[in-house]
């Protein structure tokens, strides 16, 4: 682990840790932020996680393709392969023409609009 020295101006160096070194908040480390190896993670002990921001976004590792949007007093936007498949407005659902939607196993239940 590389340790830093943080002043009034913040830090000097970024922190460095180890695969599965954690950093912990809380009296009773109810937040962790880990690296696993193959992956990060970010572990609320307590069983809640709150982000608060007027505007929340998923990317891409390579952040050239949106997995999900969420406005404030706005739409959630979902993404498959950085295309728009599913968007909320005030009635409910925004659905476009020639969409469709598929439920069960064998996608025997499916509602959609061709135009």
């Amino acid at each position: 682990m590389a340790l830093t020295q943080i002043d009034d101006r913040g830090l000097k160096t970024p922190i460095d840790l180890l695969d599965s070194e954690k950093i912990r908040f809380g009296t009773g480390n109810d937040l962790e932020i880990y690296s696993g190896g193959s992956g990060g993670k970010i572990h609320a002990n307590n069983g809640v996680l709150e982000i608060e921001a007027d505007s929340f976004q998923i990317w891409n590792h390579a952040a050239n393709e949106a997995m999900a949007k969420f406005t404030a007093d706005g739409a959630v936007e979902l993404y498959h392969n950085n295309s728009k498949k599913f968007e909320t407005d005030p009635n409910g659902v925004l659905q476009g023409d020639n969409s469709w939607h598929y439920w069960g196993d064998s996608d025997d239940l499916y509602i959609g609009h061709n135009g």
